[in-house]
């Protein structure tokens, strides 16, 4: 087994150009050891360009993916515009098999902010939950930005055979941890 884990659009204070992303602030680092120090599971955790909202392209992103090791033991994680990702790069691979996706807070632009058509060209349905051996999970709190909760809302419409595990208070599940997830990943 092993796990991808994508990172979503990196904050104000972070910077694509000189690498600068903040670990510390981020659980996707405290993931990668937890699941390789408790659980012996290698973490990737790929680095994706251009990782600002304007700046995101999809073919440079999927060219990053594609060098990953991905196969039917492989859970895909992804946060946020990662998420969004995610579902895209499974979507437009339909013969892909991996074990598990988990989805945190899955952002996919339903407003049509993103300029560049980052999240175009793909069509979301429950098909998408076969790909994964275990399913898809997404973890969502109450108290999440509107436009991300606009965004789980059409990825339950549109592929209502995803587990949806809620949560109060979590924001957009910008922490240094998060112990919740160790719960939902199928280590078996």
């Amino acid at each position: 087994m092993n796990i991808v884990c994508c990172h979503g659009v990196m904050g104000p204070d972070e910077d694509w150009k000189t690498r600068k992303y903040m670990p510390t602030k981020h659980w996707k680092e405290w993931l990668q050891f937890r699941t390789e120090f408790d659980h012996d599971v290698v973490t990737q955790l790929p680095y994706f360009p251009h990782a600002h909202a304007l700046l995101m392209k999809y073919d440079e992103w999927a060219k990053i993916m594609d060098a990953q090791d991905i196969n039917t033991d492989t859970v895909l994680i992804g946060h946020s515009a990662g998420g969004g990702f995610v579902l895209k790069y499974l979507a437009l691979h339909p013969e892909l098999r991996v074990k598990q996706v988990v989805l945190v807070a899955p952002w996919i632009d339903t407003e049509d902010f993103q300029p560049f058509g980052f999240y175009k060209g793909f069509s979301l349905n429950n098909d998408i939950v076969k790909q994964a051996k275990s399913g898809i999970d997404m973890m969502v709190s109450s108290d999440d930005m509107p436009h991300v909760m606009s965004s789980i809302d059409k990825i339950i419409k549109n592929a209502p055979d995803i587990r949806v595990h809620r949560f109060e208070n979590r924001g957009h599940f910008v922490t240094t941890e998060l112990p919740e997830i160790l719960d939902i990943i199928k280590f078996d």
